[in-house]
């Protein structure tokens, strides 16, 4: 199974934001959008970094909580680990569990596609899973449709 399955099945929509909004702005729209994380430009619209929740609540905390107006270039993670469509969804896997993220976005010829979460990963291997298990259980019982 590959990244790009996982895509197909939970869409390719990335939301964005500017590296020079704040974190209140940045917040607003991770509760809104029910997400967590946003890719980060620049004004030229190349990618810098991404800011997650991770990222606010650190932020928040060591600015005992006045830390509305902090710019997100200020805060966001700047080391980038990108993933490709054709990657396998166990290596991506792999790579978030070593690195110790959720989030990693998708790049396709240098073109950003989509953003898959640890969450992603693992509903789409637990569905391959249980369908795989019952597939298995049918044949077993001889109840397997004949093709």
């Amino acid at each position: 199974m590959y990244i790009k399955d996982v895509l197909n099945a939970k869409g390719y929509d990335v939301s964005t934001i500017g590296h020079e909004q704040t974190i209140a702005e940045a917040t607003k729209m991770l509760i809104r959008n029910k997400i967590g994380s946003l890719i980060v430009k620049d004004d030229t619209g190349e990618i810098v970094g991404i800011f997650s929740e991770r990222d606010a609540l650190r932020e928040c905390h060591l600015n005992e909580g006045n830390c509305g107006e902090v710019k997100i270039k200020d805060v966001m993670t700047t080391n980038l680990i990108f993933a490709e469509p054709e990657d396998d969804v166990n290596y991506v896997l792999g790579i978030i569990t070593t690195n110790r993220i959720r989030h990693v976005p998708v790049m396709n010829e240098k073109k950003l596609v989509g953003i898959v979460s640890i969450g992603d990963l693992v509903k789409k291997l637990l569905n391959e899973q249980q369908f795989e298990n019952k597939y298995l259980r049918d044949y077993i019982q001889g109840t397997t449709p004949k093709g």
